[in-house]
């Protein structure tokens, strides 16, 4: 066991070694604590076992005597230099306040001989507290055994209420973060408690019945090792430590995001791997928003992201629908992560944000490739989510740090944003001007239909049609024969520049700011040859489907 408190490392046999120096020397710090003492010789020492010892074949009794016990269990305080609780697998608990010197029996009332102790937990907030668990199995005893102490071990508290046999304990540990929050590890899975070991329900959600023999707290997440079914990671756990009578008696509730970290994805995500091969899901790549619904709201729930200035960022819906199944590619759609959805489930509600603006409608650009729809990154720094839901409205701080292995300076990061930025905009305006035009072109096709026998308005109507096709453009496939022309070579050159600038945090080449500016020179140029057709020979061919009382074709801004 690691103390940092001390920067001591301490293992157990009969006794309590420490070492400092990475293992190259150790130092006995104990007597024994296991209860046999006089029958057995120091090990670092070399002093002589007792004549008296037992003989014969050994029994449960006399077991402890021929010195069968180890110290099973050390734990030093995280918080107090040289305060050291051990228990060993003989039923006995020991405690040091002066880093070995003197060390005290303080073992729960009533525990007897071969009582393992598993697990003690030394408190992270009060040093005269701890919690033991205790594994009496051997003995035939499959009811948990869980201890608390308040008073450095003078007294024990019993804390099983909620933990039934079999459940017998395999380690207990106290959440860093929140005072009072534990976490139980038995035979049969994982229980959780808010109010100290008072009261303890079950923390099992998605894993099987099986003997969890340890856990840890690492960051936000809740790390398990298993006897016989791997580890298992409960990622970002932080709304357990926000739990409280509070939240479990609220309609609605939305839960404080744990800090976010900006990384950068790889633009090939690998190939995935076979069905029958054995994986787990990835963590949450982004910032992970919990919220709870008492029950499912019969109107739309919203979630807004906002900045330091609060201006909003992005927008989600739980009216928002699917994206629409892609067209038939070379790639599989296993290889295609979807969109993320809003949900409105009564109880808990998970949503990932990717730390990414919104990005235009329809600006998807190559299919196949996975960069050309997202939005800018957001910079490190103070953001809020803001929950809707039956006219409530719940608001929580939300941190985002930036990639610790990052090297990027805030002014390498600012330009990346600022022309990130510009290319969604711009993207966004080529992206509506195309949706007029393809809108357009519908509609002519309908005029088309019903003026049939008019030959001068249908010669209007292919006229017309013709430069909007023209103004959209067409190609730029990967097997086109011919080179993209019209917006939607703006769109493809705009998706390649975003992709060169997204790529890495840096200030993007000097290449990108250029091929950048070409592009929104071009797009520049194709919005005003659109508002030119708009006004132009638009207006004229609506004057003349009035004249022949026909529907007029509109135009959606």
């Amino acid at each position: 066991m690691f103390s940092p408190v001390d920067n001591a490392l301490y293992y157990g046999s009969q006794y309590v070694l420490k070492t400092t120096d990475g293992g190259l020397n150790w130092q006995e710090i104990s007597p024994d604590l296991t209860g046999a003492g006089k029958f057995i010789g120091s090990i670092l020492s070399g002093s002589p076992a007792s004549p008296s010892a037992p003989s014969g074949a050994a029994t449960i009794q006399d077991a402890k005597a021929r010195g069968y016990g180890v110290v099973y269990s050390i734990a030093p305080s995280p918080i107090t230099a040289g305060l050291i609780w051990a228990g060993s697998d003989t039923g006995e608990i020991h405690l040091t306040r002066d880093g070995g010197k003197t060390w005290t029996y303080v073992t729960p009332t009533g525990l007897t001989d071969w009582s393992k102790i598993t697990a003690i937990e030394a408190s992270h907030f009060d040093a005269g507290a701890a919690y033991a668990a205790i594994d009496r199995h051997r003995l035939d005893d499959n009811k948990p055994y869980l201890y608390r102490t308040r008073d450095y071990g003078k007294t024990w508290t019993s804390i099983t209420t909620g933990i039934e046999a079999p459940s017998f304990l395999n380690a207990i540990r106290e959440d860093p973060v929140r005072k009072g929050l534990l976490y139980a590890c038995t035979e049969t899975g994982v229980f959780v408690s808010f109010d100290d070991g008072d009261h303890w329900q079950s923390l099992q959600l998605n894993l099987p019945t099986v003997s969890v023999r340890d856990l840890v707290v690492h960051g936000d997440d809740l790390v398990i090792a298993t006897h016989g079914r791997s580890f298992w990671i409960l990622d970002d756990m932080s709304p357990l430590r926000q739990v409280d009578s509070k939240v479990a008696t609220s309609d609605a509730y939305l839960y404080q995001p744990a800090t976010a970290i900006r990384m950068n994805q790889e633009s090939f995500q690998g190939t995935p791997l076979p069905p029958e091969i054995p994986k787990a899901q990835n963590p949450p790549d982004g910032a992970v928003i919990d919220y709870y619904l008492k029950s499912a709201p019969s109107g739309e729930v919203t979630l807004e992201i906002l900045d330091a200035k609060n201006q909003l960022v992005r927008r989600f819906s739980s009216n928002d629908h699917p994206t629409a199944r892609r067209a038939r590619q070379a790639i599989a759609d296993v290889w295609i992560l979807p969109a993320p959805l809003l949900t409105a489930r009564a109880g808990m509600n998970r949503f990932v944000w990717d730390l990414r603006y919104a990005t235009a409608s329809g600006a998807t650009g190559d299919p196949e490739n996975a960069q050309a729809a997202r939005g800018p990154q957001a910079l490190p720094g103070a953001y809020q989510a803001r929950l809707a839901v039956a006219g409530q409205h719940f608001t929580q701080p939300l941190k985002i740090v930036l990639d610790p292995r990052s090297i990027a300076t805030p002014s390498d990061l600012a330009k990346q944003f600022e022309l990130s930025l510009k290319i969604a905009r711009e993207l966004g305006n080529a992206t509506d001007v195309t949706q007029q035009i393809s809108s357009l072109r519908r509609q002519l096709a309908d005029a088309k239909g019903k003026a049939s026998s008019d030959s001068a308005l249908l010669a209007s109507i292919a006229a017309l049609d013709t430069d909007a096709s023209k103004i959209a453009g067409t190609g730029g496939g990967r097997n086109a024969e011919a080179p993209p022309t019209g917006l939607n070579a703006v769109r493809l050159q705009l998706n390649a520049v975003l992709n060169v600038a997204d790529s890495a945090d840096r200030t993007p080449p000097a290449q990108a700011f250029a091929l950048f500016d070409q592009a929104s020179r071009d797009l520049t140029t194709h919005m005003a040859a659109w508002n030119s057709l708009k006004a132009g020979k638009l207006s004229e061919l609506n004057r003349s489907l009035q004249a022949k009382q026909l529907p007029q074709i509109e135009i959606k801004e």
